[in-house]
């Protein structure tokens, strides 16, 4: 497959050149830092040009970043293309395009169900696909049980946007990045993204696309203008209307104010400002059309908790929104620096243990619940139905400026990273399943025996960090992440059910919350091999 040409939305002189209080964004990211809510990336566009942009250290415009349910917009746009070119209808049912999958038994609802059902989530299926050992994800989805009948009511599945994936490879006989690349990555000069898929080889539709900054914002920028993009229609006018205006009533079922103004088909209206609707991923990733401003704000963060993050944007964007005027005095915008390392005195214990390999047990529980500790944290893998875990066979090489740490995963994958230790953070890449992704990483020693790792995938929301205890032929392993799952310990049950969501154990994670840490990072014994 070709990779398209990327090209860039034009930059203002300056935000206030184009309408933009770059003093009220810098509240209004300096608020977010008050809170807790680490940005990533930001980008706001006023009248079609980009006011002002930044970047998190040491992420930068060049890296993709993980945008969870931001992919469902873009498999919705698939899907008007498709209907507007005829290659499939609304009508078009579940039954009719995998008959196959019919089961003997006759199921009325599945025989009513329709693309536009799953694409608007009105499905009426709770499923549970990356939660269950079937490889066949249809399969799953198929034997999954109804909790209204299509149509009827409004339900949030993420599994919805794979069938319906699926559905429009087999109507259109191609991918759907293959489907896209001519009708909306090239006309928007967008890189092809890598997009995860099942093991099919079907895009997960719902999730798994890495997307710049800069992609998510030309996507919203060209939904903004009713489909127009350096004046060419590249998207359906007809579509864009549609896709975001409310197909359902949610209120009933969603709990925070933004959930609950209503869904379109894979956009989110908002609460906080009329006239505004957004694409929006798990742990705060946004793209949202102010359409009285004429204005977008893109965002890529780490954050759990969409509503307070969606709050304070609510509470600066309408003071942001200015004439235009020529001025040299705009704020500097910028974001916090997350680039720091620790840097603290060699031991002599390295001498002991370079070169050796060290054995784990592995943990029963994690491999029981399907989630056993990946050096990727688990908001990176816990969609991949290759997540490999248990991490194994660790070998530590030390030279005079770090440390070379090998390991495997379930697999068979096999890493080997160079790792700083006096005062140089190293950059590497990293495999587990489908996914690469470049990391960040130093290590220091906490004590005179205990090292420790960071490990930061740089195109996703969390860095892992592995603690290693070594005590004669012993090792204990300490895994965590950054953020913690002990931090805000109220928010982290919500959290984690929107994370696990479809996964049939997701209900007790209340009665654990001020233990979960420790349950889905539990301490790793092992010893030194042979």
């Amino acid at each position: 497959m070709n990779v398209c040409k990327e090209k860039f939305i034009p930059r203002a002189k300056n935000a206030e050149s184009v309408g933009i209080n770059s003093s009220v964004v810098l509240e209004m990211t300096e608020e977010m830092a008050y809170r807790g809510i680490n940005i990533h990336s930001m980008m706001i566009l006023r009248h079609g040009k980009v006011a002002c942009e930044a970047w998190s250290k040491p992420l930068s415009a060049e890296m993709p970043h993980m945008v969870y349910s931001v992919s469902k917009s873009f498999l919705a746009t698939a899907y008007g293309f498709a209907l507007d070119e005829g290659l499939i209808t609304k009508d078009t049912r579940f039954v009719d395009v995998f008959p196959e999958y019919v089961p003997k038994k006759e199921d009325k609802n599945l025989h009513k169900l329709t693309i536009h059902h799953l694409l608007t989530m009105t499905a009426g299926k709770q499923t549970a696909i990356r939660g269950s050992k079937e490889s066949d994800w249809l399969k799953t989805f198929v034997k999954a049980k109804w909790i209204f009948t299509p149509g009827e009511n409004w339900r949030y599945v993420n599994d919805n946007f794979f069938v319906a994936s699926a559905m429009l490879v087999r109507v259109l006989g191609m991918s759907v990045t293959e489907y896209l690349t001519p009708r909306l990555y090239e006309p928007l000069g967008i890189e092809t993204p890598f997009w995860e898929t099942a093991p099919d080889g079907t895009e997960t539709g719902g999730w798994g696309l890495m997307l710049k900054t800069e992609d998510i914002a030309k996507l919203i920028l060209c939904y903004h203008n009713n489909g127009v993009y350096e004046g060419k229609q590249v998207v359906p006018e007809w579509w864009v209307k549609e896709a975001t205006t409310v197909m359902h009533d949610n209120s009933q079922v969603e709990k925070t104010a933004d959930s609950r103004a209503g869904y379109g088909c894979g956009f989110w209206k908002c609460a906080g400002m009329p006239d505004t609707y957004r694409c929006e991923g798990v742990f705060c990733q946004y793209g949202i059309s102010f359409k009285n401003y004429d204005a977008c704000l893109i965002m890529t963060s780490d954050h759990s908790d969409l509503q307070e993050t969606l709050d304070v944007i609510w509470k600066y964007m309408p003071e942001a929104f200015i004439e235009p005027c020529e001025t040299d005095e705009s704020v500097e915008f910028r974001l916090p620096d997350n680039s720091e390392v620790t840097v603290k005195p060699r031991q002599d214990i390295e001498e002991k243990i370079s070169g050796k390999v060290y054995k784990m047990r592995r943990c029963r529980f994690v491999n029981f619940i399907g989630f056993p500790v990946s050096v990727f944290p688990m908001p990176v893998v816990f969609f991949s139905h290759e997540h490999g875990g248990n991490m194994d066979n660790f070998k530590f090489t030390f030279d005079t400026d770090g440390v070379t740490l090998s390991w495997t995963e379930d697999g068979g994958y096999k890493n080997s990273l160079y790792i700083g230790m006096n005062g140089n953070a190293t950059y590497g890449t990293v495999t587990v399943g489908k996914i690469t992704l470049h990391t960040r990483s130093f290590a220091f020693w906490e004590n005179e025996n205990t090292l420790v790792v960071k490990i930061r995938p740089l195109e996703a929301v969390a860095e892992r960090v592995l603690k290693f205890e070594f005590k004669g032929k012993k090792i204990k392993m300490y895994p965590s992440t950054i953020p913690g799952t002990d931090e805000k310990a109220k928010k982290i049950g919500e959290k984690l059910k929107c994370i696990l969501i479809g996964r049939w154990f997701h209900w007790w994670i209340d009665f654990l919350v001020p233990k979960v840490g420790k349950i889905l990072n539990p301490t790793h014994y092992g010893k030194k091999h042979p």
